[in-house]
């Protein structure tokens, strides 16, 4: 598959900018031709991820309960309701948003229709961005590696929790933007935040897995009897697979390339050639 680039950097440099949370972007238009990275480490990200590295078949991301609902009744068996309210299964949905029960006897060949607090949210944002990508820590490398090929300006949207900074996510956010940069840091023009997220990874990348346990959404997962899906979400680079976004649908970028049902746009990644 091929992935769509733009080139729209200032003074010949790839800009990186990050938002802190979702609630930063008021509308979907500003993230309107961007290319856009959508971390929620704890969970939505890696849950998505591990579905996906286990064979289902796509993921639908919905506004709410009652859009998902309305999904999963019209996909004539075919789809698995998920998601979580608080951290805890939606009642009358088939999985949550624990990574461990996205196992492949459980979502194999399955359509996953998702609603969660704040992941779906993020994602909905960039539904008009040219690259959307998710990203956790369990697919980082495969995520750098991406964006170095595009070579072109990105955002990295941090879900958040409850509309305000989280810890785990800005670190993972961080972790992109030192491995994107890395061997040729002044090729990037840099936000502050970005920047700032990027400092902060260095104060916790030896020990990814403590620092959810420290983050006020890991200690809330622990006291609700989530602790495994802790060490599920330290993984670096469990899954190496590069989730996309195209017309509402989540897909690795392999799968996207062999549907045939699919007409996509022959989309260039090739060098930055200046500004549009």
């Amino acid at each position: 598959m091929e992935i769509i680039g733009r080139n729209s950097g200032q003074k010949g440099k790839i800009n990186i900018d990050l938002y802190f949370s979702h609630t930063s972007i008021d509308s979907e238009l500003e993230l309107k031709d961007k290319n856009v990275i959508i971390i929620d480490v704890l969970r939505t990200s890696t849950t998505m991820i591990t579905g996906l590295a286990n064979g289902a078949k796509e993921i639908i991301p919905t506004e709410s309960i009652a859009a998902a609902g309305l999904i999963g009744r019209n996909s004539e068996g075919q789809a698995l309701l998920c998601g979580e309210r608080n951290g805890k299964i939606i009642e009358g949905f088939n999985l949550g948003n624990s990574v461990k029960e996205y196992k492949e006897e459980n979502v194999k060949n399955k359509i996953l229709v998702f609603n969660s607090t704040n992941g779906t949210v993020a994602i909905l944002k960039a539904k008009f961005s040219r690259n959307c990508v998710i990203a956790s820590f369990t697919n980082i490398s495969r995520v750098a590696q991406f964006l170095k090929e595009l070579n072109q300006d990105f955002i990295i949207c941090c879900a958040g929790r409850e509309g305000r900074f989280s810890l785990e996510d800005t670190v993972c956010g961080g972790m992109l933007v030192y491995l994107v940069r890395s061997g040729n840091p002044n090729s990037y023009s840099v936000s502050d935040s970005a920047t700032g997220a990027e400092k902060l990874y260095t104060v916790y990348r030896k020990d990814l897995k403590k620092m959810l346990h420290i983050s006020e959404h890991g200690k809330y997962l622990v006291s609700i009897g989530f602790s495994d899906d802790l060490e599920e979400c330290a993984k670096v680079d469990a899954c190496n697979i590069l989730p996309v976004m195209r017309n509402g649908i989540i897909k690795t970028t392999e799968a996207f390339a062999s549907d045939p049902k699919l007409t996509l746009k022959k989309i260039s990644q090739g060098k930055r050639t200046g500004s549009e």
